[in-house]
């Protein structure tokens, strides 16, 4: 058994069947606890005794479903990972309203709409932890990324207020801000060229990108007891990245005020 026991727990992660959500389902069903994956893809190696749930974040019918499914087959939820997300580049003046739509509803409105679900549940139990990824891009200038930086930002600020009103009823809110972390989402960003890995590991001091397994080893230490008298962080796990940030946008993102792509590599 791994220093953090979450035996006995029953776990709620959005976003599970792959990247740093299949990594955080990993971690907390490694700790001893019971994993349930909200998720609109299907996993491509599910994970032996996790409940896969075909959940939109962004509806919430589809989430009061959901966690009804997990009170019926695992029990009542005592920790919530909101993780689910996805990326929209475009500059403002040129994104669209639904690209921007999309962004926000996935990764804040999916929070709200999860949490008023779960907090709830946890109150019953006078215990609970919700953990939510943020991203270092709530805190830097990233060109190219408003919506994705206006709702992780959000999720900071979110779990800033929902902490404070829960915390005398057992629950603990806090986040994960990472940095460059190796995921399909990032592989995405590097095949359709708007990011470039060596523009990345320059700007970060250890030199390397994230693993979603050490994203997943912090949001697990978040989950258990020790850190039982943390609540309303945020925890930056970048490699350094955020000592530095972004002062102005890459050239390969705007030309002339327009996008512009590199060529492929």
């Amino acid at each position: 058994m791994v220093g953090t026991d979450l035996r006995g727990r029953v776990a709620v992660v959005t976003g599970g069947a792959r990247g740093i959500g299949d990594a955080i389902v990993a971690a907390l069903s490694e700790a001893g606890a019971r994993c349930a994956s909200f998720d609109k893809i299907a996993a491509a190696a599910p994970r032996s005794g996790v409940i896969y749930l075909d959940v939109d974040v962004t509806s919430p019918d589809s989430v009061g479903a959901g966690f009804a499914a997990v009170d019926k087959q695992l029990g009542p939820v005592g920790i919530l990972v909101n993780n689910a997300g996805i990326q929209r580049v475009g500059l403002i003046g040129q994104l669209s309203f639904a690209d921007w739509s999309s962004v926000i509803a996935t990764h804040l409105t999916g929070f709200f709409l999860c949490a008023t679900q779960a907090v709830p549940r946890m109150v019953e139990q006078q215990k609970g932890a919700i953990v939510s990824i943020a991203s270092t891009a709530a805190f830097v200038g990233l060109p190219g990324r408003g919506p994705y930086s206006a709702a992780k930002a959000g999720i900071v600020s979110l779990t800033r207020s929902l902490s404070t009103e829960v915390a005398t009823q057992g629950i603990r809110v806090n986040a994960v801000a990472p940095g460059f972390t190796r995921t399909q989402l990032i592989q995405q960003a590097l095949d359709d060229g708007s990011l470039q890995e060596d523009w990345m590991v320059q700007r970060v001091p250890m030199r390397r990108l994230a693993t979603a397994d050490e994203i997943a080893r912090v949001v697990r230490f978040l989950a258990g007891d020790e850190a039982s008298y943390i609540t309303g962080q945020t925890i930056v796990a970048d490699g350094g990245w955020t000592i530095q940030g972004v002062n102005e946008a890459p050239a390969w993102l705007q030309k002339d005020g327009e996008p512009d792509k590199p060529a492929a590599r």
